[in-house]
């Protein structure tokens, strides 16, 4: 990894390039990445918070509810988005990993490190909206950059897993659509854990994502220190996979030329 750091510039031309072709040709431009999320939390908020009236425990304000669901739901998608795109990410260049004698590494690590930048965007639709609903938010706001280091260690493991294992086997990325509904669902995000019956909440003990989003809440919503109990287990997770992943990309990655 760290000869990765002398295509930095690479990289960064990769994320450029990649932010510009998602807009290339719409009359709004960049502005999508603001209106799209918008548009989606207000959708869900409308469904879960005014028609199906889920409130936070103890609490009966839409708005805690939206601003919980909100801090949750925008780290979700990049994390969903990433994982997606990047599980296809060694397919879809296989013209330069056949033909430029350069590290493969760096369509996985460009295509999460792009939808970092919706995510950038979602977190100050979020402040916006919690300046004009609670106020100036709490010193542990601090915070938010160990959620989303965290996150795109987390999300950079999957990454290099999925887009070296495509290369073998063809239908993971057209997996991964049923995999992230079902895995939505199970995520505590339009939904609090207290809603989970009794006997299945120990559940989302083995779910990673839950951990991820629970950290994001403590900085951006609940104002806290994130639970020790939280935190340690994530870490640990995310580290161990990311070392595993790259592991596994390095013996994968010899049999692309061959398969590409």
């Amino acid at each position: 990894m760290t000869s990765l750091f002398e295509y930095r510039g690479l990289i960064w031309n990769f994320i450029k390039r990649d932010i510009s072709q998602k807009y290339v040709g719409s009359l709004l431009g960049l502005y999508w990445s603001i209106i799209n999320p918008i548009i989606t939390l207000v959708v869900y908020i409308l469904v879960f918070g005014v028609f199906l009236k889920v409130r936070l425990p103890g609490d009966t304000d839409i708005w805690d509810f939206a601003l919980y669901f909100a801090a949750g739901f925008l780290p979700w998608t990049a994390f969903q988005n990433s994982v997606s795109r990047a599980a296809g990410s060694i397919i879809n260049n296989k013209n330069y990993i056949k033909k430029v004698p350069f590290p493969s590494e760096i369509f996985p690590i460009y295509v999460t490190l792009s939808e970092c930048v919706d995510l950038l965007i979602g977190l100050v639709i979020f402040f916006v909206l919690f300046l004009i609903l609670k106020g100036v938010p709490t010193i542990f706001i601090l915070l938010l950059p160990l959620a989303i280091i965290l996150q795109i260690m987390f999300t950079l493991a999957l990454a290099f897993f999925l887009s070296s294992a495509a290369v073998y086997f063809r239908d993971i990325p057209q997996m991964l659509g049923a995999i992230f509904m079902i895995w939505f669902w199970a995520t505590p995000i339009a939904y609090t854990v207290n809603l989970i019956p009794a006997g299945f909440q120990w559940i989302v003990t083995y779910n990673p994502a839950y951990y991820m989003l629970e950290i994001y809440r403590d900085a951006l919503f609940y104002g806290k220190i994130p639970d020790l109990s939280i935190l340690v287990p994530f870490v640990i997770f995310s580290v161990v996979l990311f070392i595993a992943s790259i592991w596994f990309f390095k013996k994968t990655k010899r049999g692309f030329g061959e398969l590409l």
